[in-house]
């Protein structure tokens, strides 16, 4: 059969098996990313629905010229040996500030090198749970900028958060989560007075104590209602108290809310403070187990919370924020739990924070008080 008499699914078929491996991935990538450039997601999903300056706000912009965009290349040895064309941005500018910017300005893609189909790929890795090295070399990238990609894009999921209302039955609980300087061996030495490998002989030694006695435990507030709308924020060191459950919960629940908890009195003032209704349960009471006003929602959370973060042994303190709300957004509720949806949120929201930041935050991102 001639080439002119095929069918255009035939010359598909014969063109993918000619195709090596590393070619076939990149094409899958190009196809579930559903367009050319990040220039194009950018223009749709901001630029061509609100056409503000993202300097002054003001909506007097024209287009102003278009700027290419190159990633460097490098050997095995971590020698420039040249650079990669990955697409052009298309440039703006204000007619009321005089103000000069491209279409990824106060985006989390800004001044990226990753190529759209990296993008794509490392957005389903996060979403599939991969560890930082399995994700850096499937979108072909170095780990570190695996790891600041993740949180990068991580720190995006603050906007949803902040936005989250709880209403109607309110179930609250917290949890502990171990105290961690994964990655910093030297905040052992600064918090503990000892260093990690010092650190680990003496909780061998002495496996009934903790040289912080209760500030050895990280608390989490969670709260979560009948529409699985969930809040889990990282407080204190310690035993949870009034003041923590305040700032977790405060401006965050409607009026006219039935808070369940269990026994800790600090609850209830808050309650009374914050004029919510309440209703408290032993954890051994069988009316935890039936019934409408129950608190195993929120022990069923915690349970699947617990779980989900054995892959990862164990996360860094001032990281620990960023997880939470990657289970809750990804994997708990389900808003980013597809490809398209992540990346629409991306493309929406405005991020102005450098990478390094990140990096320099507290290795305690609370305040603590040593006992």
């Amino acid at each position: 059969m001639s080439t002119s008499t095929q069918k255009p699914i035939e010359l598909i078929n014969q063109l993918i098996h000619g195709l090596q491996p590393s070619e076939k991935q990149m094409l899958i990538r190009k196809l579930n990313m559903g367009f050319n450039s990040v220039n194009d997601l950018l223009k749709s999903n901001r630029m061509e629905k609100e056409h503000a300056c993202v300097k002054c706000g003001c909506l007097h912009i024209v287009k102003f010229g278009t700027v290419a965009r190159y990633r460097t290349l490098k050997n095995s040895e971590g020698e420039k040996i040249g650079r990669d064309y990955i697409g052009e941005h298309q440039r703006y500018k204000c007619k009321d500030c005089g103000a000069t910017f491209v279409s990824t300005a106060k985006s989390v893609f800004y001044r990226s090198h990753m190529s759209p189909d990296q993008m794509s790929e490392y957005v389903r890795c996060l979403l599939e749970q991969d560890s930082i090295r399995k994700s850096a070399r499937k979108c072909e990238i170095s780990s570190r900028t695996s790891f600041r990609w993740r949180h990068k894009i991580l720190d995006t999921i603050t906007i949803p958060n902040e936005k989250t209302i709880l209403g109607g039955v309110v179930e609250a609980d917290e949890t502990g989560f171990d105290l961690s300087f994964k990655g910093n061996m030297y905040n052992h030495l600064a918090f503990y007075g000892m260093y990690a490998p010092e650190y680990r002989k003496w909780l061998k030694d002495h496996p009934n104590k903790t040289p912080m006695a209760m500030n050895g435990m990280v608390n989490v507030c969670c709260g979560i209602d009948h529409n699985h709308e969930v809040i889990a924020t990282p407080t204190n060191l310690g035993k949870c108290r009034m003041k923590h459950i305040e700032a977790a919960f405060d401006n965050r629940i409607e009026k006219r809310t039935i808070m369940c908890t269990d026994k800790n009195p600090a609850y209830k003032r808050v309650c009374e403070k914050m004029d919510l209704g309440l209703l408290m349960f032993k954890s051994d009471d069988r009316k935890t187990k039936s019934g409408y006003f129950n608190i195993q929602r929120i022990n069923s959370y915690h349970s699947n919370l617990k779980q989900w973060f054995k892959p990862f042994r164990g996360v860094a303190t001032k990281y620990l924020r960023n997880y939470l709300l990657w289970y809750n957004f990804v994997w708990f509720n389900g808003k980013l739990s597809d490809t398209d949806k992540f990346f629409e949120h991306l493309a929406n929201v405005v991020f102005d924070e450098k990478i390094i930041a990140v990096q320099n935050r507290a290795a305690i991102p609370f305040s603590i008080r040593k006992v």
